[in-house]
């Protein structure tokens, strides 16, 4: 029996090049066991060449509630903000499609929401691997490892109770929310999620995670894909921050590989001058590697992972991370000369030309 009164549901999917995973992605939120005429789901996608649209295609044929649209930008917060324009339903959802949902993760949102009054609510990551590889099984093991990612809670969990929180797993948002605090960044290829949610906390919204909730989020497979991953992610890093003039939900943690690599770099060229420099680059990189082997052999007794693998990829994520974000201080100048173009974030009535 369909329960009278519940809100209708717009679950947005942006998607690129998702041919791997799309299917499985879609079929666990239809499998969902919120009423089947209360959710619809778009799928934003970026242009894939990969098969992704005929696949969405497919399945749209079969299914009604599914429809595609396109997002000839190509980056997630124009597909959220396109999303957004076409939903019809009360509540957003915003799911990644390197993921897998639980039948009852919609409804469990929705109460969350409900119950608490939370602008954001969302739960957890249970990081899986890109493939069934003992190098994926180690880059999944090292990503949801505290040394690995920093006090990300949403990430590595630990908590067996609702808490408030400055991030979740994507989320589900009231749709009038959206009219109060504008939509997404466009300006912003990544961090876009942690942007928006700075600025529900500074409207007086929570966010909220519930351990109840989680999300099963497949990561990258390779360290070539880690790599990329990382390094992108600290480059943006230092870019969300130019281009808000804020934090925008960064903290401290966020900067911690930058300065860890600007330490490498000095002590290196230091080293190529003075003799005893070349200890202490010695010194600091037997440091690194002790607290990583540490991390790395805990890790790997708790996913059964290989210790090594882990170790490397704890190695590859805080070099390629740190590097990011130096090259994003030598090319901001450049690459953003006018910060304040194309701000789409905030509501229209307070938009620059």
């Amino acid at each position: 029996m369909v329960e009278a009164g519940l809100p209708m549901v717009s679950v947005i999917a942006p998607c690129h090049s998702e041919a791997r995973f799309i299917e499985n992605t879609l079929n666990s939120i239809l499998q969902s066991d919120y009423p089947a005429e209360k959710i619809e789901v778009l799928v934003v996608d970026g242009m894939s060449t990969d098969g992704t649209r005929e696949i969405v295609q497919k399945m749209a044929a079969k299914d009604s509630r599914i429809r595609l649209l396109d997002n000839p930008a190509r980056i997630q917060a124009a597909a959220m903000n396109i999303g957004i324009k076409a939903a019809q339903g009360d509540y957003i959802a915003r799911i990644d499609c390197h993921a897998t949902y639980d039948s009852s993760y919609i409804r469990k949102c929705i109460e969350l929401s409900e119950r608490t009054g939370a602008a954001n609510a969302g739960g957890y990551w249970n990081t899986l691997p890109g493939a069934d590889t003992p190098v994926a099984r180690a880059i999944a093991a090292a990503t949801s490892n505290r040394f690995g990612v920093g006090k990300s809670v949403h990430r590595i969990g630990g908590s067996e109770q609702e808490q408030e929180t400055d991030n979740v797993a994507f989320g589900m948002f009231k749709r009038e929310l959206f009219e109060k605090i504008g939509l997404y960044d466009e300006r912003l290829v990544r961090n876009e999620d942690s942007e928006l949610n700075h600025r529900i906390r500074k409207a007086g919204g929570r966010i909220i995670i519930s351990p109840e909730i989680e999300v099963g989020y497949y990561n990258r497979a390779t360290y070539r894909g880690l790599w990329q991953q990382a390094f992108n992610n600290g480059l943006w890093n230092l870019y969300t921050v130019w281009l808000t003039g804020e934090s925008a939900g960064l903290s401290l943690r966020h900067f911690v590989p930058m300065v860890f690599v600007l330490g490498l770099i000095t002590f290196t060229i230091g080293a190529f001058f003075w003799w005893t420099v070349k200890w202490m680059l010695l010194c600091y990189i037997l440091l690194y590697l002790s607290v990583a082997c540490t991390f790395s052999i805990r890790c790997a007794r708790q996913t059964k992972s290989s210790a090594i693998l882990i170790l490397w990829s704890f190695v590859v994520s805080h070099v390629s991370y740190g590097l990011g974000s130096i090259w994003a201080i030598i090319t901001i100048p450049f690459k953003f000369p006018d910060r304040h173009k194309k701000f789409v974030g905030k509501p229209s009535a307070e938009r620059k030309a």
